[in-house]
């Protein structure tokens, strides 16, 4: 049999694959039962032994920091609209969950009342599904970040072309007051948990304690957003600009047509000053994405510094011919590095041919070249501890290879507010990757993204990435891809041609004829708005002379898109949403932390019904942030001993460094020596010396009967294993009794030893 390996398996925990603090060797069991027993777990022969650690969340989310970006290029305004109705649906899954039976889990028809006393808030024999959320940061961000260092979107002709990645208080008639100077909403009701000063100071934007309020302000700062600005879409970089950017830019800056993102010393403080104030170090960190287009940016610094020219109107090098057949092959290049390759005459291709408004989709295939940021930088940006400053992301050719060096802001205890400050070497946070979901509302058909779950105990139902974006996207592999998701200005193959009827296909109509300048379709969705009565009346919309001679018009008499009604070509009456392939991607490769929804709604004709407008998109959002406020799932069974204890530990690293008996004051202990000296050791390989200085406290267990949890269980700070569906939206989690709140400020990390006989 192998000696096991130093490092320990890492399994699927808090929502990704990822090794943690420490091996473990021995783990130390406490019940707190009437007695506490410990011993260590054997390793002896002839079992085989499965160790593992995983990240798990703190024992109470009593904060969520709610970041939405929606995009403001043009047809956007249909979509706010959309969300904007859906706020309340939002909202309340939040901060009024149901009420459900305290012996069946069962909802029994009514929302808790969370400005009420904790027995107060449910009727007798009920209680909140997940404690209601009090304390709540909520901001939003546009898709604009200007043209980044080419000519295109200047805030000259227009300040919403670059909003520069802050957050935004504009509301369609001024500034969203309730937003104040920072420019985020702070929901926080006079309750008992929000008098503690020390551990909830007030908020630095005005207190919204009404629910009402909340929701009227929220629906303005989308609204707001508008659809002015720039169409050149940096949904992924405006996310990675404002949460985790250690340094973020003030201007793309060229020299000899090289760019660069200028001195280090010139730092966005209004940015970093906003973050520090929204990003709170022991949240639940939920970004929504609104978009009907792809990402559509690149990198500026990428080759040599010419990346920046991808965004400008003058046409661009052909790919060689190879890159047609297969993106990913060697021979595919651009025609700029290879003139004599096939394909490569002309060199150029004409205008016609690269037309501005479709430069980013199939940029590999079609130039050679793929010039934006891979999708790894969004994907680390999300889940990894450490990040880049700016001057280290790229080598010296311009190819992008980040040095993660700097403690990423959304995994950080203290947030910096002036330049001067050390922007790098922050402190770690508790906040752990299981803690941040990134959710697309997109260019999507509904067909191709399951519902969420109606209950807690419904298993919900995975997504076919393989019909979403292909078999293997990062390699440019389509196959088995559902042709809606096709980017193409052509035609594509399988679907009703431009000649067919507006309704010949259910999910986006028909193809059109694009002339080269734009996209066909993921989804497109009938326009309704309220009538006087509340009825739904069809939207009829004429193409207006401003927005004819500016190009904005779906629908301009001369266009066949589906879009536009069969009696009038320049009355648009359907929405429409291209292929978001980019953001999609993220959302794949975060596994259970990405949440994908169609921007298509299915429809907007019967309010009240599940699924109206955003509603079923809000659901599968909501539904999947519960998980985070019950328990820590886990991927599979663990083994239970005679006692019903299982063979881990749960350890909490306390946020001040001090000595290991500060665990004391919480009436813990910290870990054996052995086990302390080698989590010290990993400590400072990862995050520095500073890291080994905190104390590292071992939380006992309690042991629950499979099907509850141990949240009553004693009034001590403990953890149990908690076998229950119904109660923690997964068949395996971790949970903490509820005197455990008074550590959701530190680090923790579950570390087991399951043991396996050799016939296992």
């Amino acid at each position: 049999m192998p000696r096991p390996s130093r490092f320990p398996f890492s399994v699927r925990g808090a929502g990704r694959t990822r090794t943690t603090i420490a091996t473990l060797v021995a783990a130390c069991v406490c019940v707190v039962a009437p007695a506490c027993v410990r011993r260590p777990v054997s390793l002896e022969q002839p079992t085989t032994k499965i160790s593992f650690d995983t990240i798990v969340s703190q024992p109470a989310i009593e904060k969520i920091d709610l970041l939405v970006m929606v995009d403001n290029s043009a047809s956007m305004a249909d979509k706010q609209r959309i969300l904007a109705d859906a706020v309340p649906d939002l909202l309340e899954g939040l901060v009024r969950p149901k009420c459900v039976d305290k012996t069946t889990r069962e909802p029994v028809g009514v929302l808790s009342e969370p400005t009420k006393p904790d027995a107060e808030m449910c009727p007798s024999g009920s209680e909140p599904a997940f404690p209601p959320i009090t304390d709540m940061h909520i901001g939003v961000i546009s898709s604009s970040l200007g043209g980044m260092g080419s000519a295109m979107c200047s805030r000259a002709d227009n300040p919403r072309n670059d909003d520069r990645g802050h957050l935004l208080a504009r509301g369609e008639s001024g500034d969203v007051a309730a937003a104040g100077d920072l420019h985020f909403l702070a929901w926080y009701p006079d309750v008992e948990k929000n008098r503690d000063k020390v551990r909830h100071p007030d908020p630095p934007v005005p207190k919204t304690t009404d629910v009402g309020a909340l929701g009227a302000a929220f629906r303005d700062l989308i609204v707001g957003v508008g659809q002015d600005g720039c169409g050149l879409e940096a949904q992924l970089e405006s996310v990675y600009r404002f949460l985790v950017q250690p340094d973020p830019w003030t201007s793309i800056e060229k020299v000899d047509g090289r760019a660069t993102y200028g001195p280090a010393s010139q730092v966005d403080v209004e940015l970093l000053r906003q973050r520090a104030a929204f990003l709170r170090p022991d949240s639940l960190v939920a970004v929504i994405v609104l978009t009907d287009e792809d990402d559509s940016t690149a990198d500026p610094l990428s080759f040599q510094g010419s990346g920046w020219r991808f965004m400008e109107k003058p046409v661009r090098d052909r790919a060689t011919a190879a890159c047609a057949e297969d993106p990913a092959s060697e021979d595919c290049t651009s025609c700029l590095f290879a003139p004599d390759a096939p394909g490569c005459s002309p060199p150029k291709y004409a205008e016609s041919e690269d037309q501005h408004n479709v430069r980013f989709h199939r940029m590999k295939e079609r130039f050679g070249v793929d010039p934006q940021f891979p999708i790894a930088r969004y994907v680390d940006a999300l889940t990894k501890p450490r990040v880049p400053l700016r001057e280290h992301e790229h080598d010296g050719s311009g190819n992008y290879a980040p040095k993660a060096g700097c403690t990423n802001p959304l995994f950080a205890a203290r947030l910096p507010t002036e330049p001067n400050e050390d922007l790098c070497r922050l402190p770690r946070g508790p906040r752990s990757p299981g803690l941040v979901y990134f959710a697309v509302i997109g260019g999507v058909p509904s067909t191709l993204v399951p519902d969420a779950p109606r209950t807690a105990a419904d298993d919900p139902k995975p997504i076919d990435w393989t019909k979403v974006l292909g078999r293997d996207p990062a390699r440019w592999d389509e196959a088995g891809i559902d042709p809606h998701m096709i980017p193409s200005r052509a035609p594509r193959p399988g679907l009703p041609p431009p000649s067919a009827r507006d309704d010949a296909d259910p999910v986006h109509g028909r193809e059109w004829t694009t002339d080269g300048a734009d996209l066909q379709f993921a989804c497109t969705f009938d326009l309704y708005e309220r009538g006087p009565g509340g009825e739904a009346v069809p939207i009829r919309r004429a193409c207006g002379d401003a927005e004819r001679q500016r190009g904005l018009c779906d629908c301009d008499g001369a266009k066949d898109a589906p879009l536009c009604a069969a009696d009038d070509r320049s009355v648009q009456v359907r929405g429409k949403a291209y292929p978001s392939r980019r953001p999609l991607m993220v959302v794949k490769e975060l596994d259970e932390q990405g949440i994908a929804t169609s921007l298509c709604p299915k429809q907007l004709t019967e309010p009240d019904a599940d699924d109206y407008g955003y509603r079923p998109a809000v659901r599968a959002i909501t539904s999947r942030l519960e998980r985070s406020l019950v328990g820590s799932c886990l991927p599979r069974a663990l083994e239970r001993d005679d006692a019903g204890s299982v063979a881990c530990l749960v350890l909490a690293m306390l946020p001040d460094p001090g000595p290991d008996s500060d665990c004391e004051r919480f009436g813990l202990t910290p870990p054996s020596a052995d086990l302390l000296a080698q989590m010290r050791e990993r400590l400072r390989d990862e995050e520095g010396e500073a890291s080994t200085l905190h104390p590292i406290c071992a939380v006992p267990q309690v042991v629950v009967p499979p099907g509850e949890t141990c949240k009553d269980a004693s009034d001590d700070i403990a953890f149990c294993y908690a076998q229950a569906p119904k109660l923690t939206f997964c068949a395996n989690a971790i949970a903490f009794t509820k005197a455990s709140q008074k550590l959701s400020f530190a680090r923790f990390t579950l570390q087991c030893v399951q043991q396996r006989t050799a016939s296992d």
